[in-house]
C-alpha cells in the first residue's frame, strides 16, 4: 500500500488513456475510490456530492483552467495535485497547490501526493 491509503480521489482528466493509466497508478498507490470526470462540469457535480481527501487535477481541461474548483476544494479540506502537459513556469499556481508534470511516473505521484496530504494536515 502507499501513500494515499484510504484516501478517495477526484481525478480531473479530458484526455481517456491518461486518466485510465492515473488512476490505476492511484489505485496502486492506496486510493480506496478514483472517481474520474472528464469536464470542468462533471468534476464540480462529483466534487459537490462526494468527499473527496485529495484531487488531482488537469490544469488545462478544454481551454478552461481549474484553479477555481481547486481552490473550491482546498476550502472544503481537500488536498490539490495540479497535472499539466505544459511549462508552466510562469502560471500562477495557487499557493496551497502542488504540480506534476506529464508524463509522470508513479514516484511523482506517490511522492507529490504525500506532500500534498501532509501540508493539507498542517
Amino acid at each position: 500500500m502507499g501513500d494515499l491509503a484510504g484516501a478517495r480521489v477526484l481525478l480531473l482528466e479530458d484526455e481517456f488513456l491518461i486518466a485510465m493509466d492515473a488512476e490505476q497508478v492511484l489505485l496502486g498507490l492506496g486510493a480506496e475510490t478514483v472517481k474520474i470526470a472528464s469536464t470542468l462540469a462533471e468534476a464540480e457535480q462529483l466534487a459537490s456530492n462526494c468527499h473527496f481527501d485529495a484531487a488531482m487535477l488537469d490544469v488545462n481541461i478544454n481551454g478552461q483552467v481549474s484553479f477555481p474548483l481547486a481552490e473550491s476544494l482546498w476550502r472544503r479540506g481537500v488536498a490539490v495535485v495540479f497535472a499539466t502537459g505544459y511549462e508552466m513556469k510562469n502560471q500562477p499556481f495557487p499557493e496551497f497547490a502542488l504540480c506534476v508534470t506529464k508524463p509522470y511516473t508513479s514516484a511523482d505521484l506517490r511522492d507529490t501526493f504525500s506532500m500534498a496530504l501532509r501540508r493539507r494536515a498542517d
